[in-house]
């Protein structure tokens, strides 16, 4: 009896999944790859009683796409929730893990492989104006706060946190509203990923950042930022494009800065930094972290942890950028980039200075992987500071607090922000050679400092706090 119920409860769901996966078709398929359609896989072997049990525990995976290649498969109930995306959110204790799960013996092993980032120089900017891993929005529409020309959906895997935004075949202009008045010192990241046919022709796969001084950034909606229209078609007085392409005809791809100060081709300029170890058929699928760091007139980008690019006079002095954009050209449908977890914040913290002269330092600066107390490379360069700004002051005691936001449970929550205060404290000591007598503490998500229901709110609030006494 109980083996026909639950034949009859499996039988009912496949007929909901086949309805609501129909309607999805009939809006994605028509330009959507196979690896993008929406999953409403079983195993074809798999008993009933199994697949009737995999269904009840989790439906929702019929509506997700499918899993990308060469990455772990994410199971129902972890993805289950409101998990942040690389940056570190809190979804029942960041991923739904117990403490047993997360043991000293796992930070001990990523403490480990962090020196392997010492050449990697870029450092988060701590003061955080926008974050945005489009967990906000709508499945299949547009991102809310981007204004567009071209066409692209929102989308999330099984295997990746967060959702992303997905360029196809298309042409136009993307804005996030939120990119906008640049300080002279920022650091603006994103993820990146791909997923192209190698072998088969196309004769545009580009994305390209756009950061502009342009007055009004819902201007030039129809501006051409393929080939040469870059550089005779200008966008405002000053503007710099950061440009990855999927083309390899030409020796690439490449990850290119291309500055037009001029109608004048000749003027201008073009850097391509080689990227064949980047953008292959290998690599496709895997998300790429991209770090930019303006600093004056000097902008330096990093793909993971390589500087790719190192422009000392990217624009003009005293230029003060108003907006970027995204501008893609996907020629075919098999032509595909996404985007996800954007980091826009003011950058350079004056580390040494703010602790040693205040006692108490805090930086969102410091980042984990989802769910866990393992450090992102990001946070060499930060951690490296404090550990500079300690060691000049060895007579001192610190104390080392962690916070997370509010996702999840408070218990788990609690556990993780202590191990993530013990994770920096292990770091300190066995990188960077610091001395000082530490202590460490949690405080979970008692104690924000912005709200929790934005993303935004909520990366302000996953934060590491430093006391000097």
């Amino acid at each position: 009896m109980k083996i026909l119920i639950k034949i009859i409860f499996l039988v009912s769901l496949i007929g909901i999944g086949n309805t609501v996966n129909a309607q999805i078709k009939e809006r994605v398929v028509e330009r959507a790859k196979e690896s993008t359609a929406n999953k409403a896989e079983r195993t074809v072997d798999q008993s009933i009683e199994e697949a009737a049990d995999g269904v009840i525990n989790g439906v929702k995976s019929l509506f997700k796409k499918r899993s990308k290649k060469g990455k772990n498969a994410t199971s129902d109930e972890e993805m289950d929730g409101s998990n942040e995306g690389e940056w570190g959110g809190d979804n029942g204790g960041e991923g739904g893990l117990g403490e047993d799960q997360e043991s000293i013996g796992s930070i001990d092993n990523k403490r480990k492989s962090l020196s392997r980032y010492s050449k990697f120089s870029f450092i988060q900017g701590e003061e955080i104006i926008a974050f945005d891993d489009f967990k906000q929005d709508k499945i299949g529409d547009l991102p809310a706060s981007w204004i567009t020309t071209g066409s692209a959906e929102i989308v999330n895997f099984d295997d990746l946190e967060g959702n992303w935004v997905w360029f196809n075949k298309t042409k136009g202009n993307f804005i996030p509203e939120y990119l906008t008045d640049f300080p002279e010192n920022f650091t603006l990241e994103f993820d990146l990923m791909y997923d192209f046919e190698f072998g088969t022709y196309s004769n545009s796969r580009r994305l390209m950042l756009v950061l502009t001084d342009i007055e009004n950034p819902e201007s030039n909606l129809g501006w051409d930022g393929g080939g040469d229209y870059f550089n005779l078609q200008k966008l405002s007085n000053n503007y710099l494009g950061i440009e990855f392409s999927g083309i390899g005809s030409d020796g690439g791809p490449f990850i290119s800065a291309k500055k037009a100060v001029h109608t004048e081709k000749g003027l201008n300029f073009r850097n391509n930094f080689n990227a064949k170890h980047l953008i292959n058929e290998e690599r496709a699928n895997e998300p790429i972290h991209i770090s930019i760091s303006r600093m004056g007139r000097r902008v330096q980008v990093f793909a993971d942890e390589e500087k790719v690019l190192d422009l000392t006079a990217a624009f003009q002095k005293d230029v003060k950028l108003t907006s970027a954009r995204f501008f893609v050209n996907n020629n075919t449908d098999n032509d595909n980039y996404y985007i996800s977890n954007i980091r826009y914040a003011i950058g350079q913290p004056d580390t040494r200075n703010k602790l040693l002269d205040s006692g108490s330092y805090t930086t969102s600066a410091i980042t984990f992987a989802s769910g866990s107390a393992e450090l992102n490379p990001e946070s060499y360069g930060i951690l490296k500071e404090i550990a500079e700004a300690l060691n000049s002051q060895t007579n001192k005691s610190v104390e080392i607090i962690g916070h997370t936001d509010s996702d999840g449970s408070a218990e788990l929550n609690q556990s993780l922000s202590e191990k993530r205060a013990v994770a920096v404290k292990m770091a300190l000591q066995e990188e960077f050679g610091v001395q000082n007598e530490i202590s460490t503490a949690g405080k979970g998500q008692s104690d924000p400092i912005a709200e929790n229901n934005t993303p935004t709110g909520k990366a302000k609030n996953r934060r590491v706090e430093f006391n000097l006494y």
